[in-house]
């Protein structure tokens, strides 16, 4: 197994808008060209990284964006959507890329646990980008939840509905982290061209999507042209872990 990158060309800004062209060039900028290398860093085999570098696999992403982008010292952001600078993650001093901060805003820790945002329907089911360059949700509510997650995108969503009991109860929440990539047998929220929103389980992509309930026997299948994005849940939060902007608990 070759275990050094691929050739390329990380001048060509046609490379840079695939996943593949992204890890390729960062790796190189960072001087990690041994796969094994950043392999071991991240936790996984070297045939996972092989395969992401390899475009002819054409992958669109990975669940260890997160950790690839910390072995890196790059943006997440930047290498799952190709938006933003690579290097945002570091300090800048370039007012064109650090919008001006709420003076209500919360200040976020460098610790496990951290205020994750509350999104509401107000926000449209999410819209195709609901953060802004500064990395703040567009469409939250005054709600948050103190929540451990590396997914520097991650954000909470209401239950509604019984389908997903007992697991996902009405009345709680669910953390959403659109920086890992779904698997099969994943719980996922779900956002369809119809303009629903829905909180399942991704059972199935052959020739198209199925998802299944745990209170619902019943399985729901949709084209590809009729789902607009699919992000992956990592786990239930109950109520108990929500405060209010204004509460001084």
């Amino acid at each position: 197994m070759n275990d050094r990158a691929p050739p390329t060309s990380p001048s060509d800004p046609s490379d840079l808008s695939t996943y593949a062209g992204r890890l390729r060039f960062a790796m190189e900028k960072r001087g990690q060209s041994n796969q094994s290398t950043l392999a071991r860093a991240v936790g996984v085999k070297p045939q996972a990284i092989q395969y992401l570098l390899d475009p002819r696999n054409s992958a669109t992403g990975s669940k260890h964006t997160v950790a690839l982008a910390g072995a890196l010292s790059i943006s997440s952001r930047w290498l799952a959507t190709g938006e933003g600078l690579m290097d945002e993650t570091l300090p800048t001093n370039d007012s064109t890329f650090a919008p001006a901060i709420p003076d209500d805003a919360i200040t976020v820790a460098a610790t496990k646990f951290r205020p994750i945002w509350v999104l509401g329907k107000g926000a449209g089911g999410l819209p195709e980008r609901i953060w802004t360059d500064g990395d703040y949700p567009v469409g939250m509510t005054d709600e948050y939840g103190l929540v451990a997650s590396a997914d520097p995108h991650a954000f909470l969503v209401r239950v509604s509905g019984r389908s997903m009991i007992p697991v996902y109860n009405p009345g709680h929440f669910a953390l959403v982290e659109p920086g890992t990539e779904p698997e099969l047998e994943d719980d996922v929220l779900v956002r369809l061209q119809s303009g629903e929103t829905m909180i399942k389980r991704l059972v199935s992509r052959r020739d198209g999507y199925r998802f299944s309930s745990y209170n619902d026997p019943e399985v729901m299948f949709y084209e590809p042209s009729e789902v607009t994005w699919i992000y992956y849940i990592a786990h239930p939060v109950p109520r108990r872990r929500i405060k209010r902007l204004d509460s001084s608990a």
